[in-house]
């Protein structure tokens, strides 16, 4: 087996920041204790002037401990970010180490993106624990995630597998830019919060605010606060405060339901707005040739502002807004300032100006961050190749492809290709040899190539297919389906996909076929299977014990033979995963069941 090696740049940069983290630790605790000092400095003074009465020396010694105290919380606050920064990209440098050997960090399985439908997602591990989707993510939030899935699941025509590599490897050697454009989003954990509810808000149709509001939301709280000064001067009764406030509680009822519905629909995300802000910055900054690239960054400029601009006046007025919450703030600021009326306003302001655009903008930010994704995936692993994908009849080539699921230090490399319609591999060999596993390699990567990320492979190349796989068939209990007619369900749908007058030839992958039923039902069903498959456009693969398929190729030229074998050796069965032309003769059965005890003799001597 030919060993690989890792990436060793993660490790390195993960004791990097470590250490610059440590430092800034440092710094942020000898902070800490210089704010108390100065805070205990001021207080002590501001004793000693007062008893000495000195109130020049007082007023000048708070204002300046005043002004010193907030420099210092700025500075303190600074370091703290910048702490934070090196926390995650640590963290940041730690899974990509982790992902060189197949083990995942993050959270994130992709699960919820699952379809239990879908022709391949599956059986070819696109989401789950161990998944092609824990292997690539590098999204953050909850569009990004979702455009990564639905690269994955839904390949693309080859201009656009084209545009994305070409984007994937300007990004690619592009490290710091981006694994700060991770540390930002990391910055803030409610990055990942949905954004559904603040994008139906932006295409609402503008809420309507009584004019008189309009003009009463100045003019009731200038009356208010004077004539709170005058009650304290005793120069006007308490019930004309009262009086007073009543009025700005019945103006504010007129837009309550309002304000109920815009906070509800902004709340959830307002505190990742200022981190979208950021992000968008990011991009803006960054200097770009690709075709996909510069349009992206065009989609985030209107004709007087950027979206970061736009978005982060957005977040401000958001989180201005859902102070509202608190009710003490209600109580003592918000119901005199009628603030409900001014935010309900600026936002509505807002909403007409740039409303449109936001879904856009997000979107477009999400379609950053899953290149993005096809760029780390691509730069931790530099020995896969960039795959070459061409529109004509369907081929697929691959030569020394290796599981990408598998670490790179483990898998076994085969090479095999497969020319033109009606084209069918039958694999055979014996358990636990390599079969399956050779048919998802082949499956995840054409995958990866038609979602336009690097392949496992020193050299691969397909046309755009529909892949369709059939290889985890299970029973249901609620729906009373045995195996063996969930596998059946699963070759119908394979029939129709094939059926289609629109759409990519089919490129399918089944395996252990028809093992639901005895021998010779089994050999004439894969048979005729086989031979009406021919008959479509579709080319594939399937694996077998049933050898007697094999003697098909003898007088059908559409089908080719290839297999895995295991030898004993001492008493143990070995396996070398290497495919081999042929069809394969000996199977290891009755040695696998010796191996956990079951005694094979009895059942000979009862013949």
């Amino acid at each position: 087996m030919q060993r690989m090696s890792l990436n060793p740049t993660f490790s390195a940069r993960q004791q990097q920041f470590s250490e610059f983290k440590q430092a800034a630790q440092q710094r942020y605790n000898q902070l800490a204790i210089l704010r108390l000092v100065w805070f205990v400095g001021v207080l002590i003074l501001l004793y000693v002037f007062y008893k000495q009465d000195q109130i020049s020396w007082l007023i000048l010694t708070g204002l300046v401990g005043i002004a010193g105290f907030l420099a210092l919380l700025k500075r303190h606050q600074k370091i703290q970010q910048e702490r934070d920064r090196y926390h995650w990209l640590a963290y940041i440098n730690e899974d990509e180490a982790a992902r060189l050997e197949r083990k995942f960090n993050r959270p994130e399985t992709g699960a919820d993106y699952l379809e239990p439908t879908h022709p391949y997602a599956g059986d070819l591990d696109v989401f789950g624990k161990h998944s092609l989707f824990r292997l690539l993510n590098r999204t953050h939030t909850q569009e990004g995630e979702r455009k990564l899935a639905t690269y994955l699941l839904y390949p693309a025509p080859e201009d656009a597998i084209v545009l994305r590599q070409a984007a994937a490897a300007e990004l690619q050697p592009q490290l710091d830019w981006r694994q700060d454009f991770e540390a930002l989003a990391y910055l803030n954990e409610n990055v990942g919060q949905p954004s559904d509810e603040l994008k139906k808000w932006a295409k609402q149709p503008e809420l309507p605010i009584p004019g008189y509001a309009q003009i009463l939301r100045w003019v009731f709280p200038l009356i208010t606060v004077t004539l709170i000064g005058f009650w304290l001067s005793d120069l006007v009764p308490g019930w004309a405060v009262a009086a007073s406030l009543l009025l700005h509680g019945i103006l504010l009822s007129r837009v309550a339901e309002q304000t109920k519905q815009v906070s509800e629909q902004t709340f959830s995300i307002s505190r990742s707005l200022r981190t979208y802000r950021d992000l968008f910055r990011h991009v803006s900054d960054l200097k770009v040739e690709a075709a996909i690239l510069q349009r992206l960054k065009l989609r985030l400029e209107t004709d007087h502002t950027t979206a970061a601009e736009a978005i982060g006046q957005l977040g401000k007025l958001v989180e201005n807004l859902n102070y509202r919450r608190n009710p003490y703030f209600f109580l003592f600021f918000g119901l005199i300032s009628l603030w409900d009326i001014h935010y309900l306003v600026a936002l509505e302001s807002w909403k007409k100006k740039h409303g449109p655009q936001l879904a856009n903008w997000i979107d477009a930010l999400a379609e950053w961050e899953a290149i993005n994704s096809l760029s780390g995936f691509a730069y931790a692993h530099p020995t896969y190749i960039v795959p070459a994908v061409r529109e004509n009849e369907l081929h697929v080539e691959a030569t020394q492809a290796r599981h990408p699921l598998l670490p790179p230090t483990k898998s076994v490399a085969n090479s095999l290709a497969i020319e033109g319609n009606g084209q069918t591999v039958l694999i055979t060999g014996s358990n636990m040899s390599g079969k399956s596993t050779f048919l998802r390699t082949i499956g995840t990567n054409t995958i990866l190539a038609l979602s336009g990320a690097v392949v496992a492979a020193e050299r691969f190349g397909c046309s755009p297919v529909q892949v369709f796989t059939s290889m985890r068939t299970q029973d249901s209990l609620e729906e009373s389906t045995s195996s063996f007619y969930a596998e059946l369900k699963r070759l119908r749908a394979l029939i129709e996909r094939t059926r289609q007058a629109q759409g990519y030839p089919v490129f399918y992958f089944l395996d252990e076929i028809l093992k639901g039923t005895n021998s010779a039902d089994r050999h004439q069903g894969a048979k005729a299977l086989i031979l009406q498959l021919h008959q479509t456009t579709a080319s594939g693969f399937v694996s077998t014990h049933d050898v007697e398929l094999g003697e098909l190729a003898e007088t059908h030229d559409f089908i080719h033979n290839y297999s895995f074998h295991s030898d004993v050796v001492d008493g143990q069965l070995h396996f070398d995963y290497t495919l081999r032309e042929g069809v394969c003769r000996s199977f290891n059965a009755s040695q696998l069941m010796r191996s956990i005890g079951i005694d094979m003799e009895l059942g000979q001597a009862q013949k």
